[in-house]
């Protein structure tokens, strides 16, 4: 056993490291109740934040037309919540940012191909522009530059 005696999670006098450790290499640190209760907390409110746009989607559904509405804030939401995860990946033992920023992605892509699905010619050339330009060209090259321009403390 390589773990040492603060490690270990206490549970009625019986010493669990393995839970612990699964625990802690999930970024769900139980050293910190307070922190992950507050970061429980943050990704709740942040997933209701994720799912403000569904009656505007339902609207564009009922009346398969985007209505003038742009796919710009869909699209950035979608690299930030890539740009959380890729931080998360990096920083290591991030799972509530993980767990959070992944549904994330998920919804917006939703949002986005349903965009798509409903938008007029120009708008899906537009919204496909702006997805190679940022989701794909820019994010790719903050994951190259971060990965194989920096290197120790400096990344």
């Amino acid at each position: 056993n390589n773990l040492s005696p603060h490690c270990y999670t206490k549970v009625a006098s019986i010493s669990y490291p393995s839970i612990y450790l699964c625990i802690t290499m999930a970024g769900l640190s139980l050293e910190h109740p307070w922190a992950f209760a507050f970061g429980l907390l943050g990704n709740i409110i942040s997933f209701t934040s994720l799912l403000a746009p569904i009656p505007t989607f339902y609207r564009i559904f009922k009346s398969k037309s985007t209505e003038g509405f742009q796919s710009v804030p869909y699209v950035v939401a979608l690299f930030s919540a890539m740009l959380w995860i890729f931080y998360a990946l990096v920083k290591t033992g991030e799972g509530l940012l993980i767990s959070i920023n992944a549904a994330g992605c998920v919804i917006e892509t939703v949002y986005i191909v349903m965009y798509l699905v409903y938008a007029d010619r120009k708008a899906k050339i537009f919204t496909a522009k702006i997805v190679v330009l940022l989701n794909i060209a820019g994010f790719g090259l903050i994951f190259l530059l971060t990965l194989f321009a920096f290197h120790g403390e400096t990344r």
